[in-house]
Parts: C-alpha cells; sequence; structure tokens
C-alpha cells in the first residue's frame, strides 16, 4: 500500500524529531541517498521515526480504511446467517473514511544545504546544526562569516576603494572600516566584529603600509580567525610595488603565509577571487569546505502563484471572503462570488483548481473554517496579496 504525503510549495516535508520535538523539512526527491538519520537541531540519530503527529495519525487511518475496514466487512458477511435459533451474530459500526492528508503550510524556514552529503533541509534558525545524514555539527555563525575584510593604510584608500566597487559588481561582500562602523564605533571592537563575519583577509601590502597600530592589530585578528575557522579562513597577501619601484615589506607575521607580487589591479583581483573560500554566484562556501552550511541550488517557488490560484483569491476578495470546496461523486466544484470557478469536467481541469486552492492554503493566504477542506475564508496576508495582485 503506497501513501502519498503532500509538500509544501518548494517541494519539502515536513519531519518531527523524536528526542526534541522540532519540525524540519526534507527536500524530497533530490541530494543524498542516503537515508535521513539525525535531527538537524539536537542531533539525535535514527531510522525511519521522523514523521509528524499528524502525519503518524493520517497514515494510522488510511490504513484502517483500506486494510482493516474491508477484513470488517468479510467478517460481517460471514457472521449472517449464524444463530438461526437462540444466537444472533451481528457486527455494528465501522471504519470512517481517513481524513485529508496533512497541509505543509508555507513557513518561515530557513533553506540549508549540507555540502558534506549534498542534502538540503528547511530549519528554523539555530546557532548550531547537525547534518540530517552524517551528523556531522556546523557552526551556523561561522557559515554566515562570508564577508572579505580589507586591511589597508589610510593613504591607499582610494586603491581599495576600486577593488571594493569591482568585488561588490561581483557578488562578494567587501568589509572596508569606514562603511562598516558607524559613528561612535570603538575601533577595535569594530576590527575585531568585521573579522568575525569574514571568511578572508586581504592585506594590500604597498610601502605605506607598517606593521604597526591599528594594522598590528588587525594581523593578530586575522591570525586568530585563522586558527579559529581553520579552511574556512583566507589571509590573502598583495604585495605592492608603488610608481618609483618601491616594495611593500611583508609583515614578520605573515611571512608564514604565501603572498602575491601582482603585476597589476586585474592581477590582484585574480589572485584575491582565487583565494577566497566562497564563491561568487550567489556569494556562498564552495564545495570542499567543511564544517558548514550552504544555500542549496534550487530557486523558492513560493512567490509563484497559478493562474487557479489567483483566480480563486480575486473573486473571494470580491464577495465575502469565503471559498466553498464541493465534492461528490464524479465530479467537485470551487465556488467564491457565487460562481463555480472550475471551467470544464474532465479531472486535468479540477486537478489545477484543487492546486490552485492548496498553493492558497499553503503561504496561509486561506482558512480552512472547518477543518475538512470544504469551507475556507481569506486571512490578512490573503487581502493583502489580492492588493499586490490588482497592483500588478
Amino acid at each position: 500500500m503506497e501513501i502519498s504525503l503532500p509538500t509544501d510549495s518548494d517541494g519539502f516535508l515536513s519531519r518531527e524529531c523524536p528526542s526534541c520535538g522540532s519540525i524540519f523539512r526534507e527536500l524530497i526527491g533530490e541530494g543524498s541517498s542516503e537515508p535521513l538519520s539525525h535531527c538537524p537541531y539536537c542531533g539525535f540519530e535514527g531510522v525511519d521515526c521522523w514523521h509528524t503527529k499528524q502525519q503518524v495519525e493520517y497514515i494510522e487511518a488510511v490504513a484502517m480504511s483500506a486494510i482493516v475496514a474491508p477484513e470488517l466487512e468479510k467478517l460481517s458477511k460471514s457472521l449472517k446467517g449464524i444463530g438461526k435459533g437462540f444466537i444472533k451474530f451481528e457486527l455494528r459500526g465501522g471504519v470512517s473514511n481517513p481524513p485529508p492528508p496533512p497541509m505543509e503550510v508555507d513557513a518561515p524556514f530557513q533553506i540549508v544545504r549540507f555540502p558534506c552529503c549534498n542534502e538540503t533541509v528547511k530549519v528554523t534558525g539555530q546557532p548550531k546544526l547537525f547534518c540530517v545524514i552524517c551528523g556531522e555539527e556546523v557552526d551556523m555563525d561561522k557559515s554566515a562569516a562570508k564577508k572579505v575584510f580589507l586591511s589597508h593604510k589610510g593613504v591607499d584608500k582610494s586603491l581599495v576603494r576600486d577593488f571594493k566597487a569591482t568585488l561588490e559588481l561581483l557578488g562578494y561582500q567587501p568589509w572596508l572600516d569606514e562603511d562598516a562602523m558607524p559613528a561612535g564605533t570603538t575601533l577595535e571592537r569594530g576590527l575585531l566584529q568585521g573579522m568575525k563575519e569574514s571568511c578572508a583577509v586581504v592585506f594590500f601590502i604597498t610601502p605605506s603600509f607598517k606593521d604597526e597600530g591599528f594594522l598590528n592589530t588587525e594581523i593578530d585578528y586575522a591570525i586568530a580567525e585563522k586558527r579559529d575557522k581553520a579552511d574556512r579562513f583566507a589571509i590573502i597577501t598583495l604585495q605592492f610595488r608603488d610608481e618609483n619601484g618601491a616594495m611593500g615589506t611583508i609583515p614578520e607575521l605573515l611571512t608564514r603565509y604565501v603572498w602575491k607580487k601582482p603585476t597589476s589591479q586585474l592581477d590582484a583581483l585574480r589572485e584575491i577571487i582565487r583565494a577566497l573560500p566562497v564563491s561568487a554566484e550567489a556569494v556562498d562556501w564552495r564545495d570542499g569546505i567543511t564544517g558548514v552550511a550552504k544555500l542549496p541550488p534550487v530557486k523558492s517557488k513560493t512567490a509563484d502563484l497559478s493562474p487557479e490560484a489567483k483566480a480563486i483569491l480575486l473573486a473571494a476578495a470580491e464577495s465575502d471572503g469565503r471559498i466553498l470546496h464541493s465534492r461528490w461523486m464524479g465530479g467537485q466544484a470551487i465556488q467564491a462570488g457565487g460562481k463555480n470557478l472550475i471551467d470544464g469536467d474532465d479531472h486535468k481541469t479540477a486537478a489545477r483548481w484543487t492546486g490552485g486552492l492548496e498553493d492558497l492554503q499553503r503561504r496561509r493566504f486561506i482558512i480552512d473554517r472547518g477543518h475538512k477542506r470544504e469551507v475556507f475564508e481569506l486571512t490578512r496576508e490573503g487581502y493583502e496579496a489580492v492588493e499586490v495582485l490588482k497592483g500588478e
């Protein structure tokens, strides 16, 4: 017996941890071929134990209807006619039809992908997560640290601004003190926070760069971040020659790391991009960087409403905000504004309109008033969506 459970509009199915009771969602049909084995929140390890309470109740109801009910019917028929004397056997009651499957309503989850096992999930914001396949622990603060810290002497500001502008055009998030620290910020505290939010630091070593003062502090902070983040943090040192031919001096603490001598600004930009641990598309972690979680290569479809969903939404808003969904043997109707919106009697057409109704429920644009998916009403979010549609 096969039982189908609906996913949300992005293809994710709810899962519940039997240990901590927290809900997350698994992307069905993509990612790892290995079974779900760990809770992303508490790390609990288990197999085939991740159904939510609502899913279990629905599965049990379907099983009762599909398996137990026919057996009871057979037993009832076999008892008829027995005991024609003083004893009569009669089986009363029965098994009710199963309720509709639990609806996956779109919710403000965060989508992350674990590169270690190529598995994508939806989770709520947490400081630490565990890969749902192998159980590797991920520090989400480090996963979010994707800026590129630009360390330089003040007199080289115009040079560094050019690099900042180019990196931004490419999709990176450069950190520059004059932009990142608002007035009143304690300088050392601001520099430390900027370094913690970054996945790399670029040292622009010109003849003006001296290993003293706040530049000395930045070097110390960078080395500390490298020790803490390992391959999730890069120290990129570029040694420049000025127009008189003088070379910048590499600070002693940076000599343990490879540095480059770019022959042009374009050459320097290539060296930066090649050394960064984040990739350029939508800035995110490269595959092969361990202990991080990244956004999946899937585009959310939650912003897209089908034509049928839009028609239902607009028709309900123009009347009393109510939607009626009626089913009978061989047909069904979706009524809003006093008319049936299903414009055909074939199964394909009915499926399109039913799907539109489910889209609205997933997005919380409508609410099921009878809990049988027969009577719906527009929500506040639904009326707001109507205004957006009218504006379009």
